[in-house]
């Protein structure tokens, strides 16, 4: 196979090296060595998007990636019937799906559904008669259930009860029965609030309003402030024994829409569809040692299938770690290149560990580790990038490869990250400057019994 590549760096070029490459008039400022053992020279520019390796195909969606040449590094690969993803757009703090009832044909004022989750917090659903007047919320914080309820008789926020994003289906049950609202888990009562509220049955109101996975309110109107975004799912559910139907929300048949994985496990999915961005300024700077010297350490859980893409990489330097076919490759700066290779078996299920010192750079995967003495201009102008909070650390692709008009050129990892943690730091999704809707903040596809019952205990 022979890949030919324009002379100029505005072309759209993205060719993968897989044999061997004929280059036209490029500068000789670095050379590549190709499978045939030949060495070429090559642009500096061009490095970076050969290590990123063949685009994904246009049209390619969620299911051909989970189902087709990377299905087999998970255990779930397809989504479950009947079950609603309620995490579909990032920013959004609007519902997922909603729908409305007429509380004067309601004759039992009893819902439930099943619910799964790793998410600590968010919405699960919101429900109101009046809005902005007459409005309750049922949420996650800090894993409990927590009901927030706003009439004319009450204004009251209650959090308690057990535990639930162990990332296991609960049943879920919430009844109104006269002045009185009762919250139940898997058949156990877990907040009861009393003279909060009248009973649906009896209000004079033509319209209930049910919104799934966000609020239909401001977010500012809540009691108590919560970030409303839920990674989670919801199957089997019943609206005031009226309605299991939603009138409007996401299209649940789109190609692109998230679904309900059949077992999950914990950590961040990415499907290959787009990045994320954490900004600098919120990041913490790392502790400075008593003889003045920084360091960075970055470390984390991956699992992927072979493939060659972008992991991490931060905006205002070149510091990026990419995977290339079964190696992990750190770049800093223009110099100093890391290679490990993957652990034997196929898919990668490794701890990935990275750490950049005024003397040496180490990159550890799994068992196998490299190391080679630090640049001291690459480190200096590292160093007052990060301690400057200038810029972006990117996750799952490349500084504005999401903006790129070209399809060739937007390519991204495919695969699970987990406690990926920046100077000790663990990141969240839910605190970044930009995400792909593309991305599950808090759960992967597929684990094993072992792994499963690991999860729960964490």
């Amino acid at each position: 196979m022979s890949t030919t590549f324009p002379d100029s760096a505005e072309s759209p070029l993205f060719a993968h090296l897989i044999a061997r490459l004929e280059l036209q008039s490029l500068p000789d400022h670095c050379c590549v060595l190709t499978p045939d053992g030949d060495m070429i020279p090559i642009s500096p520019w061009l490095v970076l998007l050969v290590v990123a390796g063949p685009p994904r195909a246009a049209g390619e969606g969620l299911q051909d990636i989970l189902g087709g040449r990377y299905g087999q590094c998970f255990q779930s690969v397809s989504g479950e019937a009947g079950a609603l993803n309620l995490g579909q757009r990032w920013g959004d703090p609007s519902p997922t799906a909603t729908l409305s009832i007429d509380p004067r044909t309601v004759t039992s004022a009893t819902s439930y559904f099943d619910f799964r989750t790793f998410d600590p917090e968010g919405v699960i659903f919101y429900g109101d008669m009046s809005p902005g007047v007459n409005w309750f919320v049922l949420a996650l914080r800090n894993g409990k259930p927590e009901i927030q309820i706003h009439n004319t008789v009450t204004n009251v926020t209650v959090s308690g009860g057990r535990s639930i994003n162990d990332g296991q289906w609960h049943r879920i049950m919430a009844k109104n029965e006269g002045h009185t609202v009762l919250l139940a888990v898997d058949g156990d009562d877990q907040l009861t609030l009393n003279h909060v509220s009248e009973a649906i049955v009896e209000a004079p109101v033509f319209a209930l309003r049910i919104g799934v996975g966000g609020l239909l309110i401001p977010t500012e109107e809540l009691l108590v402030p919560l970030n409303p975004a839920m990674d989670g799912c919801m199957r089997r559910w019943n609206w005031l024994n009226k309605s299991t139907e939603w009138l409007e929300g996401t299209s649940l048949e789109d190609k692109d829409t998230k679904v309900c994985f059949p077992t999950v496990r914990r950590g961040s999915f990415f499907p290959g569809n787009g990045l994320a961005t954490f900004s600098l300024s919120g990041l913490p700077t790392g502790v400075i040692s008593a003889n003045r010297s920084w360091s960075l350490t970055v470390e984390m859980w991956i699992g992927a299938a072979p493939q060659s893409a972008p992991l991490l990489a931060t905006s205002a330097f070149p510091l990026h770690l990419s995977l290339h076919r079964t190696d992990l490759t750190a770049h800093l700066g223009n110099k100093t290149v890391l290679q490990v290779p993957f652990p034997p078996g196929g898919c990668l299920d490794a701890p990935l560990h990275l750490s950049i010192t005024p003397s040496h750079a180490t990159l550890r995967l799994g068992d196998a580790e490299t190391s080679k003495p630090t640049q001291k201009l690459d480190f200096e102008s590292l160093k007052h990038i990060w301690l400057g909070k200038k810029g972006g650390f990117v996750v799952g692709g490349l500084p504005g490869q999401e903006k790129s008009p070209l399809a060739q050129e937007r390519n991204f990892f495919r695969g699970c990250l987990r406690g990926i943690q920046v100077q000790g730091h663990e990141l969240d999704f839910d605190e970044v400057q930009s995400r792909s809707n593309s991305i599950w903040p808090h759960s992967c596809p597929g684990a094993d019994v072992g792994q499963a019952k690991a999860d729960q205990e964490e």
